[in-house]
């Protein structure tokens, strides 16, 4: 099982993949999403986001404010800025 992860700011779609993991801070916390998850819906706060790839990899965005849903396997993330490293 895996999820599939879009990341927009409201100049582009900054990620798209899917992911094992992804790893969100919110205001209620830092986060971790996995297959099966429970709906959620979350203010992101400033900082990193990590998405762990299905190959083992991990991609780090970090975001300014914003977003984060998740519902049948689909991580939505929304935010003011976001910056792929």
């Amino acid at each position: 099982m895996s999820l599939a992860v879009e990341l927009v700011s409201p100049e582009q779609v900054v990620y798209t993949g899917i992911a094992e993991m992804v790893v969100a801070r919110t205001t209620d916390g830092e986060i971790a999403f996995q297959p099966g998850h429970m709906p959620f819906l979350g203010v992101l706060v400033s900082g990193d986001i990590r998405v762990y790839t299905v190959d083992g990899a991990k991609t780090t965005i970090a975001v300014e404010r914003g977003f984060v849903e998740i519902h049948h396997d689909n991580v939505s993330l929304l935010s003011d800025t976001a910056i792929v490293s």
